[in-house]
């Protein structure tokens, strides 16, 4: 053989082995090169779950500013409503000092004199009830004084 043939033979044997140990390389870098699409179609759901996620969170701090403009309000109701209390405590002190004024008024005033009045009605109808009966007679008495009357004034202005 030539030397010719022989650098062929060479480059033969030679293409053979390096194919033998390409084929295992190249079929690892297909894998790896679909790995890598893979990954890529990984990073960009992840982006559009982070750009997902970024506009889920500007939601959320609108909704916050929100929450703390209602609570701020809040703070500012519950501050009136604390005034208020505090301005209807001194209302119902007030009130309470009245109505023991009142009482105290109605127990040493009121009170005796409507048992006062009380007493001299229940004398008064004590009275009347026990001429009750009598006054009955006092009408047919009167009707008989009256016709009596009557008829001497008749019998004087005859006379006269």
């Amino acid at each position: 053989m030539t030397d010719n043939e022989l650098l062929l033979a060479i480059a033969d044997i030679m293409d053979r082995k390096l194919d033998t140990r390409l084929i295992p390389i190249e079929k690892n870098i297909h894998e790896m090169q679909s790995d890598i699409q893979s990954i890529k179609g990984d990073i960009v759901s992840m982006k559009d779950d982070i750009d997902d996620m970024k506009s889920d969170i500007v939601f959320m701090k609108d909704d916050i500013d929100f929450m703390k403009a209602d609570i701020v309000s809040m703070k500012d109701d519950i501050n009136f409503m604390k005034a208020d209390i505090v301005s209807m405590k001194g209302d119902i002190t007030s009130l309470q000092s009245d109505v023991h004024n009142i009482k105290l008024i109605q127990e040493n005033i009121v009170l005796p004199r409507l048992n006062t009045i009380e007493s001299c009605y229940t004398t008064t109808y004590s009275r009347y009830k026990d001429y009750a009966d009598k006054m009955a007679d006092a009408f047919v008495d009167i009707d008989l004084l009256k016709k009596v009357v009557s008829e001497h004034s008749e019998r004087l202005q005859k006379i006269s």
